[in-house]
Formats: C-alpha cells, sequence, structure tokens
C-alpha cells in the first residue's frame, strides 16, 4: 500500500489546513517515494478528494512578536505524543502490525499485514492547529461533543470507479477537546468499508487524547530537535519581525522589511535535498529549493531517522524551511534560524 491517504500526507498538505499545499507537489518527484502507476491511481483519488475540502487562510494582520495567537493550543499540540493516540492492540483489530512509527512531524502511520513493503492496510494520523473540521462533501457527526467529519472515496468516486480500485480510503476529521483538531486516515482492501473503521479509530483517538500522553509515551515515537519545539522561536533573533494572526503547529507566519514570510519545523526527506542548490550562510551550508526569488530555503538540523512504517527504503531528516518573497530577507531570516540549531548540517 502506498503512503499518500486520502489530504493529509505531507507531499500534498499543509500541516494546518485542510487543502493542499502547492509546494508539496514537486516532492511527489523529488523525493522518489511514490512512482509509477500507484501514485498515479493514488494521485487520483487525493486530487478528487482536495476538491471538497475548504481553502486555507494564511492570514497576515499582525501583532506584536511577544502575542503568539493561540500559544497554549498549539503547546498542548506539540507536546503530545501523537503515536501514542492509537494503542497497538486497536491497530490489531485491523490484522497483523508490521510497523508503527513517525514519518511526518506530528504525524504517526502504522502498516497493517505480514509484508511491510506491501502492507495490507495503513492508518495515518496527525494533529492540526485548524479548528474547522465541516465539509459540505461528507458526513459530519458528533463524537464525545466533538465535531467529526468523514471523507470517503464513495464521496468523490463513483460507483464504477470505486469497482475499479485496489484500495479503499477515509479521512475523519475531528476536533480536539483543547483545541486544533485530529486528521486520521484508512487505506483498505476492497471489500471492506473504510468510513466505519476510521470512526472507530478517531474516537479512541478522541478518548487517548484527554489522557494527555507526554512525547515519549509511546515506543514509536521518534523524537528529533523540531519535536515539540515552536517555529517562532526564531522571533527572539528578529525584533522587528511581526508575528502573524494565525499560527500552524509547524509554522510561524510573520512580516520583516515588508516581506511575508514563515519558517517551518518538519521531517523532510534525506534524499531530497540532492534536488536542491547548497550554499553558505554565515559559513553554514543551507539549500535553496528553486532559483526563483521567492524561492524556499533549508536547513537540515539533526541526523537522519528511518520512517518505519512507510515501506521505504529512504530516510527522513529534521529540517527547518524559511520561505518569503525577498531572498535578501530569506536569508536574513535563515541566519537567524541557523543560530538556534548550532549543530545543524
Amino acid at each position: 500500500m502506498a503512503d499518500l491517504p486520502l489530504v493529509s500526507r505531507d507531499r500534498f498538505r499543509g500541516f494546518q489546513c485542510l487543502c493542499a499545499r502547492a509546494d508539496r507537489l514537486d516532492y511527489v518527484v523529488a523525493d522518489g517515494r511514490e512512482e509509477g502507476e500507484s501514485m498515479v491511481r493514488r494521485a487520483v483519488v487525493l486530487v478528487a478528494l482536495m476538491v471538497a475540502v475548504v481553502a486555507c487562510d494564511d492570514g497576515v494582520e499582525q501583532q506584536p512578536t511577544s502575542a503568539v495567537p493561540g500559544a497554549d493550543k498549539l503547546n498542548r499540540l506539540r507536546s503530545t505524543d501523537i503515536c501514542a493516540l492509537l494503542p497497538e492492540s486497536e491497530l490489531a483489530k485491523l490484522g497483523p502490525v508490521a510497523a508503527v512509527g513517525t514519518d511526518w512531524l506530528y504525524e504517526c502511520e502504522a502498516a497493517i499485514g505480514d509484508d511491510l513493503s506491501d502492507p495490507d492496510a495503513s492508518v495515518e494520523w496527525v494533529v492540526r492547529a485548524v479548528e474547522n473540521t465541516e465539509m459540505d462533501q461528507a458526513t459530519n457527526i458528533t463524537i464525545d461533543g466533538m465535531s467529526v467529519t468523514l471523507l470517503g472515496d464513495h464521496d468523490v468516486l463513483s460507483e464504477e470507479e470505486l469497482a475499479d480500485r485496489t484500495f479503499r480510503m477515509c479521512s475523519a476529521y475531528a476536533q480536539l477537546p483543547t483545541g486544533g483538531s485530529i486528521d486520521l486516515t484508512v487505506e483498505l482492501p476492497p471489500g471492506t468499508e473504510p468510513c466505519p473503521v476510521a470512526q472507530s479509530l478517531v474516537t479512541v483517538a478522541l478518548s487517548e487524547w484527554k489522557r494527555f500522553p507526554k512525547l515519549g509515551d509511546s515506543p514509536h515515537t521518534v523524537r528529533t530537535v523540531v519535536t515539540g519545539a515552536d517555529p517562532c522561536d526564531v522571533l527572539t533573533e528578529l525584533p522587528d519581525a511581526r508575528v502573524g494572526d494565525n499560527q500552524w503547529v509547524d509554522r510561524c507566519w510573520f512580516q520583516l522589511d515588508g516581506d511575508s514570510l514563515y519558517v517551518e519545523y518538519g521531517h523532510s526527506t534525506d534524499r531530497e535535498f540532492t534536488n536542491y542548490k547548497s550554499l553558505e550562510i554565515d559559513g553554514r551550508r543551507v539549500y535553496r529549493t528553486s532559483d526563483e526569488p521567492n524561492g524556499t530555503y533549508k536547513v537540515r538540523v539533526g541526523p537522519t531517522f528511518d520512517p518505519v512504517a512507510d515501506g521505504y527504503e529512504f530516510e527522513s531528516v529534521p529540517a527547518v524551511s524559511i520561505a518569503g518573497a525577498e531572498r535578501e530577507t530569506i536569508e536574513k531570516v535563515t541566519a537567524a534560524v541557523l543560530t538556534l540549531f548550532p549543530d545543524a548540517d
């Protein structure tokens, strides 16, 4: 089974909005994890489901850097052990658990089946700062007082298209009682309706959320230098910056020198950096993803690790992305980021 669920894989999403992130479409080619016919089949489902998902609002109204909006909610999201939200005993109800582990930041995934390279089913769950989970082209329900939206392949594909699928998919988007939301996606073989499974699993995750599992509670969670960290910490090095109204669990939005920028903490694939141009800032190696003036800069900030449940041989690496419209300002922010990570590669 592929590692792309409905709309929540990093290659196709911004962590904190229910819409596609434009720069991630390049990663389908850049990281080399999805190739050939299987990628195309899944991409068709992904694109169809994205059409049903609401758009994002980046929001650039400014506040002083000392007043990061929603700090308590964001801290709760960052300090929760995501893998611990679905105990292995619950995952085992789908079949033998081949692997569970961290891939992208604030995400966990599980491969179900006897063969990790070709699992029978997969489950992925990720937390976001977004509050509104309701969609028109979906089923909206309530679980334990929380709004939950179920969006399945049957909502966007015809019966003929479903009959031709080699997998079934459903995502559950659920509000969290402490703010933010959790997105959970299941991918199952034909013959099993995926949305009842997604609903059952997200019910368990909501219950476990109230228990507040701390980082390290699950043996499957990989903690990197960016896990639990606040991407707005860079603003302490940029006193003239003005923080934006809307902040994400993995991304800090702000304005500096007339430019709108963001700093994003995340996990990237190790091999994708071979596609970028290497350069130095303050004697440190950084990467530029394109030669466009508004290209993204990336910094590797820790050792690689194996995202065991993705079924691929490629390793991941903690990284910081810096994006804006003016290269001079982007490099200024990148230099500030480097001061926060003295051991960055």
